[in-house]
């Protein structure tokens, strides 16, 4: 992952985070943190070390209990590769 993006919530302040093309793993670094997600049904309680991954086009309202620090990681994007069947073939004797 790669792009990240900290931040640091002061005692009972909410953020939003708006939605992204792609999924974004959050990742507490410090203190606690309550999350909400659009589309789901569940409030999430995080501390340090903990996370959850926001999948596209998901929106999440933070906030700090009683302050927190977050990173917002956004995943690298990937390489085009061969197909694993084309990069096991091997070039025909002549």
């Amino acid at each position: 992952m790669k792009d990240r993006f900290t931040t640091r919530l002061a005692p009972g302040q909410a953020l939003t985070l708006a939605a992204a093309r792609a999924p974004r793993r959050l990742v507490v670094t410090s203190g606690r943190l309550w999350l909400t997600v659009t589309g789901g049904c569940d409030d999430h309680w995080l501390a340090a070390g903990e996370g959850l991954t926001l999948a596209a086009g998901q929106q999440a309202v933070v906030e700090a209990w009683p302050q927190a620090s977050f990173q917002l990681l956004q995943p690298a994007p990937e390489r085009a590769r061969s197909p694993a069947w084309a990069r096991r073939m091997t070039p025909a004797a002549a």
